[in-house]
């Protein structure tokens, strides 16, 4: 894991989710399209169809190398738009949770996306606008982890996509891999105290 770049693509997931969700109304709003606002080009199509407010892959949700091109362009995007005003993380847990998506392990079932009111799609895949970095060995894990930034107001709808999915593959961060996590919790605070000059 480079920490440095996962620090960085969080905190760009952050704040690009925060910019997508500023007015989201949490009892009237679609869940299933506020973070799906990005849709990139994969073999020449879109990533993905939305009906309404629910998602489908046109591409085969099994196959890894989707999920890097895609990661890849959103995160592309991401730099261009939000450059270096990206804020740096002051504390994580009052903003959201970082979840992991073991990819290939689905049911597509139709549980999840019903319980999370289509905050993940069909093939039990979180919103795209909410990945940030995807396992460094993904090309010879077995399901290699796609970590995803989930803001505080999303939480109970992928809570409820964890409850009822049968496989496994959702999973918070701080509770897969605590030692991770603590490690991650104590990068933040020595860059929250490092002066703007020697993070660039």
């Amino acid at each position: 894991m480079e920490m440095p770049l996962f620090i960085r693509r969080l905190e760009q997931a952050k704040a690009w989710t925060d910019l997508l969700t500023k007015d989201f109304d949490y009892v009237n709003g679609w869940y299933g399209t506020v973070l799906r606002q990005t849709n990139p080009l994969v073999e020449g199509k879109p990533l993905f169809t939305i009906d309404g407010d629910y998602t489908t892959w046109n591409v085969n949700p099994y196959e890894l190398d989707y999920f890097q091109q895609a990661l890849g362009t959103v995160s592309s995007q991401r730099e261009a738009t939000l450059g270096a005003s990206v804020p740096v993380l002051k504390g994580l847990a009052e903003h959201g949770r970082i979840l992991c998506f073991s990819t290939g392990v689905t049911t597509h079932d139709g549980a999840a996306i019903i319980d999370s009111q289509c905050f993940v799609d069909e093939s039990d895949v979180p919103p795209i606008d909410t990945w940030f970095y995807l396992q460094d060995d993904f090309r010879t894990a077995l399901h290699p982890e796609l970590y995803c930034w989930i803001p505080k107001g999303f939480e109970p709808v992928m809570q409820a996509a964890i409850d009822v999915e049968m496989m496994g593959s959702y999973a918070w961060l701080d509770e897969r891999a605590p030692v991770f996590y603590a490690k991650l919790m104590a990068a933040l605070q020595v860059e929250h105290l490092l002066p703007t000059a020697l993070k660039d």
